[in-house]
């Protein structure tokens, strides 16, 4: 038969191994050991303890075993049962089989008796081979018709003069070995591998593992597992020497890696979860090959370097392995290539309701780079499942692209893949299951499983499990059947049968008796119908324990309403056993706390403990005496009529405040236009004065700021006075005017404290200051030579209980603060203390001398000793002077830098503003008003500036790259001085970042902002999704494949402490996620697929392991999420081109179109005023730029407002995955809102009564007299705020957030009167009580209720100590 295929001609998408003819031989395993038996007789092949066998005693072991069993009537091809534990004696008995041309089938030393039975039954096995030890629980095993022998009897040496038996008739095709697999039926699955498949796999492996006859291998797996060839096999296969580790070491972190030392080993198969917890590495080791299981990219930077590492991919159906990849570190983990001879291809997913009566639907083999299931081809396919011709059917196809016999055939892997082009070379990437199996609680389950043990129950006929939610939104498996009788079974009994069989998580909550199924017109159950299905009344549940304590009744009552149908024992893991997660535990928590007793639980009360009974008592020992309840907090409530007196005040100041804003660009747009009026103007001079223009404007900001402070706020004294009064009122006005200084040109440079100390701060010399934030500069004192890190807030202002707050902080000398550090009034942070990163200080906390202090609350975390740090080395004064130079030309030179990629844009405008569209001779002709001319004259600008504003942003971007590359060095890990040129070069990267955030700030969190990120150094993988990660050191972050990283996370920042900077690499590995605000110190290496918080600290490298969730600061350890599922690949890590072409027109719109209304803008006023300065009216083009620019700072509110009605409507509570077109409006709402209306208008409202009407009519429920410091609304709609309460500077009610790649949207609800501190965070589903308050850098969780009239703070939430 020709192997032809007319598709051939078009070179189908498939990865070809290497054509190795000379690997596929007519042999048997037992060929291989005794062609190495021959060759090496002396060579030891075993070493279990003390004992050993060379190569030539093992065969000779073995042939006795063979004899005995041809002489029991064992014949080639035959099926012989293995079942022995670990040790010589199990692979002297596995080589006897080989060596009679028999099949083995081997179980696990800890396989239930029951298995086995039905496995031999199954493979119609004529002899079972046991340890003696084993022969009682075999022999009270009913079922089991194979005969059985004892290793003792089979290795018994033979009388003397016995002539051996040898086989007779073996041959490649027959069985070499039967390995069962666990089944959708809940029937375990036979996979039978012949001896021509076994045997061309181990030569074909080790073509690529390259294992040596003087190699000393680690054998450590089950031979149940197929993974155990490549161990015991591939060592016969060269001459290598096999070490039987003991089975008491094998799972020992700590006791293995010690034994391979001490034994030489040099090869070393395992799965990567037993390699990742080796706590010391392993020198002698020359090559690592890992399979099994998805291999974290953390594993191989930590052990790749200095020998060869291997990761290996096949199901048990393909023959042990089809695919192999050498790993290396700093690039992706992928499933590589294919082994010689194979072939592996990647199909479009089949629908199993495409499946009827056995027949497949034609497949369809997808391009490289596109998702689907991976599917396997070579002669290493099995033949099918034994027994199984349906499921054969299924999964074992004809090869449409077969290019020869042993491609003939194909298996579907039921794993999702894609092929990714890695240094050139195509390799493939597995992405996960595509078939059935369902998440519950972070558990996968295979339904199947769970169908096929309850249908064994008494009484039970047809069953079918599913996943569906209750009525509170909650995810519970829901189990029917029609029973096989007159009568259903009850329930507890059904209950108890499963129980006796499956972990708790995997026992249905509801059991629902049809007098028949629902099916399809394939004959296949309607599982449609079965989620619609209504329920009956739930029966109660029995088999749980009864409560003792108050503790008891309460959280097991709130446990029965969370997993409905389970019964509650004190013995079960919250986590483990009941399957609860992060979501879980919140809901368990705020149910506790509706008894005033239990008011202040928390979810660390769960992770801590995690027994049910644990927990419930240290309930018991936090329980409060509700008659000794403490004093009410006091509240004071303001009028209507002083709350608008003062707003009214603040509205006369807010058209000012917009107006100096507004100077700083709508100058050098009229300089530009005033000097190109005429047609020989020079343009060269036009831009000149439009630089002056804008440079002017900037100094006047400094200028208007420092003078506005001192004429309306003066010297403030510590103190409490009342919102919305008159001190209030000057703190505002003189807050909001230092507030729209462009700090960001002088932080972190001796000019910034300069700065400060024109405010009123006193700031001692050689202070280092990143991004500060002072409230009240003149109650700010800083000691000499100290550091104080990035986005780092010193809220000595605050509103609590109607009243303004104004306090002294006090930070002594040489101190340290780390970045995200928040720190309230009425402090002291002493000489050489540190407050360490994603802390915060509440008022009246003091840190003394030496102290090193962390978290949220700060609390003590040990001592430093400045001894540990390097002497500042002397500075001259020639060298500061020039210093300041440098800052104070670099900072300006950047300002302008970015300030001209403006001119292209007004050029390409210019030309095209061509005079068939001009509006002059409507104006002229009289046929439209003076209004309607300056609509008309915006909405061309508008449209001519969309293209002209992607000139701008692309200029922009290259400018940033020509000064990164060709003026800076490269940053290397490293500590230098702060004066030094190193330290130099570091803040013009960080000025050109923040200059370039002003006009590329809507690339954040877009498809292009990983691009944005290559281009300024960063390593950044693929499908990888970044939002405005702050403090970035481009040179020194490595972002794996598929990571997010959040809004506002601070990424891998550099250190400055006693006048030092350090600056480490940072990595975050494939498939990570990074919470909003959260805090990834330099140095940092997150692994694989681990979840960092909202708002959280990032543990110790060392601490975290791949799949991890942390939250928190300190981080806490999160047994388990919330894991959303139930989305196709395809809308979550996987997007189709047309989908990643739609989103990219969206963001392209939403980025350039903030942009493009503001030179719209521009144009559109400084025309509108040009007749009045050709006139000489200067006084009248004033008033006129300034009146237009207030109304453009209102217009921006408007035009965000009209967009978020007409894109997205109202919010509302629900999950969308990211690659939808819901989302990519909802971002594109957020940027508009975030890009024009919050920087023009919204900024100035914080603080004024007027924000809470402007939220309203973007949809939030915000009530009267709220006091709002904050703009980081989103999902207005989803907002509900009570009357008179406060969010103070950077609150953030988070109604979404992105895990899993999913966006999901709910409500946050806080009462009236609560006060929320500086920096809190709210997440959806979350409710905050009448009159409870937050201290500063607070998390309350998502589903978490605080009580009312309550006191919390912490990271996450956490009664108020002190």
């Amino acid at each position: 038969m020709a192997w032809f295929s007319p598709s051939l001609m078009t070179a189908p998408p498939i990865l070809h191994g290497p054509d190795r003819p000379d690997l596929l031989r007519h042999e048997i395993l037992a060929d291989l050991f005794e062609a190495t038996a021959a060759r090496v007789p002396t060579k030891t092949a075993l070493i279990a303890g003390d004992r050993s066998l060379s190569y030539a005693e093992l065969n000779a072991a073995a042939d006795h075993v063979a004899h005995r069993l041809i002489e029991a009537g064992v014949r080639a091809g035959d099926m012989v049962g293995l079942w022995l534990p670990r040790g010589m004696d199990l692979l002297t008995l596995q080589l006897g089989i080989a060596k009679v041309g028999a099949a083995w089938l081997p179980f696990d030393s800890e396989v239930p008796t029951e298995r086995i039975a039905v496995c031999l039954d199954d493979a119609s096995a004529r002899v079972l081979l046991i340890d003696e030890r084993s022969a009682p629980a075999i022999q009270a095993q009913s079922g089991i018709l194979a005969e059985i022998f004892t290793a003792q009897q089979l290795l018994a040496p033979l009388p003397e003069g016995t002539a051996l038996r040898r086989r007779e008739g073996a041959l490649p095709g027959h069985t070499a070995y039967v390995i069962y697999t666990s089944g959708s039926t809940g029937k375990p699955k036979g996979i039978a591998i012949t001896q021509r498949s076994i045997c061309h796999f181990l030569r074909s492996e080790n073509a690529r593992l390259g294992v040596r006859e003087d190699d000393k291998v680690y054998q450590g797996f089950s031979v149940a597992f197929d993974m155990s060839f490549e161990e015991i096999w591939i060592s016969y296969l060269v001459g290598a020497t096999l070490w039987i580790a003991p089975k008491e070491i094998s799972g020992d972190p700590e006791a293995l890696p010690r034994a391979l030392i001490e034994n030489d080993i040099t090869v070393l198969h395992a799965v990567p979860t037993l390699l990742a917890l080796f706590t010391q590495d392993v020198p002698g080791l020359r090559i690592i090959n890992l399979g099994g299981e998805m291999c974290p990219q953390a594993l191989v930077e930590r052990w790749a370097p200095g020998r060869q590492m291997f990761n290996t991919y096949g199901p048990t159906e393909a023959t042990v392995s089809a695919s192999l990849a050498e790993l290396r570190a700093g690039e992706p983990v992928t499933i590589g290539e294919p082994l010689p001879n194979y072939g592996l291809l990647v199909i479009e997913v089949i629908d199993a309701d495409s499946i009827v009566g056995g027949q497949v639907p034609p497949l369809k083999i997808l391009p490289f780079g596109e998702t689907g299931e991976l599917c396997i081809t070579g002669p290493g396919v099995a033949a099918g499942y034994l027994g199984r011709p349906d499921l054969t059917a299924e999964k074992f196809l004809p090869n449409p692209w077969a290019r020869n016999a042993d491609e003939a055939r194909l298996y579907r892997t039921g794993d999702l893949a894609r092929v990714e082009t890695v240094e050139g070379t195509p390799q493939m990437q597995c992405l996960g299951r595509a078939d059935d199996q369902v998440k519950i609680r972070g558990f996968r389950v295979e339904l199947g499983e769970i169908e096929a043990v309850l249908a064994e129950q008494p009484g039970v006929g047809t069953t079918a499990v599913i996943l569906r939610k209750d009525e509170a939104g909650m995810d519970q498996l829901v189990a029917f059947y029609v029973p096989s009788g007159d009568t259903p079974p009850a329930v507890r009994a059904l209950r108890d049968g499963l129980s006796e069989r499956l972990p708790p998580y995997m026992v249905p909550a509801r059991f629902e008796a049809l007098a028949a199924m629902p099916r399809l017109s394939s004959g296949k159950i309607d599982r449609k119908v079965l989620k619609a299905q209504a329920l009956s009344e739930a029966a109660p549940v029995e088999g749980g324990d009864q409560p003792e304590t108050p503790a008891e009744e309460v959280l097991f009552a709130a446990l029965a309403q969370l997993f409905p149908g389970q019964p509650i024992r004190r013995e079960l893991d919250f986590f483990s056993d009941l399957g609860g997660h992060s979501l879980f535990a919140a809901r368990v928590i705020s149910a506790l706390r509706q008894d005033p007793r239990f008011a202040q639980a928390t979810v660390a009360d769960i992770y801590q403990n995690r027994r049910i009974g644990l927990i419930a008592q240290s309930l018991q020992a936090g329980m409060v005496d509700t008659a000794q309840a403490g004093a009410e907090r006091p509240f004071v409530l303001h009028s209507a009529w002083r709350r608008w007196r003062c707003g009214l005040a603040q509205g006369v100041a807010i058209p000012f405040l917009v107006t100096l804003k507004m100077a700083q660009w709508l100058a050098p747009f009229f300089a530009y236009h005033f000097y190109t009026g005429d047609p020989d103007d020079s343009v060269l001079r036009a831009i000149g004065m439009s630089v002056l223009a804008f440079v002017l404007t900037t100094w006047l900001e400094f200028a208007v700021a420092w003078a506005g402070k001192w004429l309306i706020a003066g010297r403030l004294k510590p103190g409490s006075y009342p919102l919305w009064g008159w001190t209030y009122y000057r703190w505002w006005l003189a807050d909001r005017l230092i507030e729209a200084v462009p700090a960001y040109m002088i932080n972190g440079s001796p000019l910034y404290s300069a700065w400060l100390r024109a405010l009123g701060a006193r700031i001692g010399p050689e202070v280092n200051l990143g991004s500060v934030t002072v409230r009240v500069p003149e109650l700010v004192s800083v000691g000499e030579g100290a550091s104080i890190g990035n986005v780092v807030m010193l809220e000595n202002a605050r509103v609590a209980g109607g009243m303004l707050h104004l306090a002294r902080i006090d930070i002594g000398a040489n101190a340290c603060l780390g970045s995200y550090v928040t720190v309230e009034g009425r402090t002291r942070i002493g000489e050489h203390a540190h407050l360490e990163g994603q802390s915060s200080l509440r008022e009246g906390q003091d840190i003394p001398p030496r102290k090193v202090w962390h978290g949220s609350p700060a609390r003590e975390r040990g001592d430093f000793d400045p001894a540990t740090l390097p002497a500042r080395p002397p500075v001259s004064a020639m060298r500061h002077a020039l210093e300041v130079t440098f800052f104070v030309l670099g900072g300006l030179a950047i300002a302008v830098l970015f300030f001209m990629p403006v001119f292209p844009a007004f050029l390409l405008i210019d030309a095209l503003d061509v005079e068939s569209i001009s509006v002059r001779p409507l104006v002229d002709a009289g046929t439209v008003s003076d209004w309607q001319a300056f609509a008309l004259r915006l909405a061309k600008f508008f449209l001519l500036a969309l293209p002209a504003s992607l000139v701008f942003i692309l200029a922009t971007a290259l400018l940033s790259a020509l000064i990164r590359w060709a003026f800076l060095p490269k940053m290397r890990a490293g500590t230098w001085p702060v004066h030094s040129n190193r330290y130099l070069a570091k803040w013009l990267v960080n000025q050109i970042q923040e200059a370039s955030l002003a006009v590329l700030h809507g690339i954040y969190a877009t498809v292009y902002s990983a691009s944005w990120y290559r281009l300024l150094g960063a390593k950044v993988g693929k499908e990888t999704e970044l939002s405005t990660a702050l403090g970035v050191v481009p040179d020194m972050l490595t972002l794996g494949d598929e990571c997010f990283i959040a809004d506002a996370v601070m990424l891998g920042d550099e250190h400055i402490d006693g006048g030092w900077m350090t600056v480490k690499p940072t990595v975050v590995s494939r498939r990570s996620f990074v919470g909003n605000g959260a805090y990834v110190p330099d140095g940092t290496t997150i692994p694989e697929n681990v979840l960092i918080g909202v708002m959280s600290a990032v543990p110790r490298n060392a601490t975290m392991q791949p799949g991890d969730t942390w939250l928190g600061s300190p981080p806490l350890h999160l047994p388990a999420r919330e894991v959303v599922t139930g989305y196709p690949e395809s809308l979550t890590f996987a997007p189709s081109r047309w989908r990643k072409l739609g989103r990219a027109l969206v963001e392209a719109f939403r980025i350039a179109a903030p942009h493009a209304l503001v030179i719209a803008v521009g144009y559109a006023l400084v025309l509108d005023a040009m007749p009045l300065a050709e006139a000489g009216r200067w006084a009248d083009v004033a008033l006129d730029l300034a009146v237009g620019g207030v109304l453009f700072g209102f217009a921006t509110f408007v035009s965000v407002a009209i967009f978020k009605w007409l894109a997205v409507g109202r919010y509302r509570r629900r999950a969308v995955p990211m690659w939808t077109p819901f989302v990519w409006l909802s971002e594109a709402t957020t940027n508009m809102y975030e890009g024009i209306t919050v920087p023009w208008f919204l900024r100035y409202l914080r603080g004024t009564p007027w924000l809470s009407d402007a939220f309203n009519l973007l949809g939030a429920h915000i009530g009267r007299g709220v006091y709002l410091d904050t703009t980081d609304i989103t999902e207005f709609d989803c907002v509900h705020i009570g009357d008179h309460s406060e969010l103070n500077a950077a609150c953030c009610p988070q109604t979404h957030l992105f895990e899993d790649r999913v966006m999901k949207i709910d409500e946050v609800r806080i009462g009236s009167r609560v006060t929320l501190g500086p920096r809190c965070t709210v997440l959806y589903g979350a409710r905050v009580g009448d009159g409870a308050q937050l201290g500063p850098l607070t998390l309350v969780m998502k589903g978490e209720n605080i009580p009312p009239g309550t006191r919390w703070h912490g990271l996450p939430a956490a009664p108020w100590r002190g």
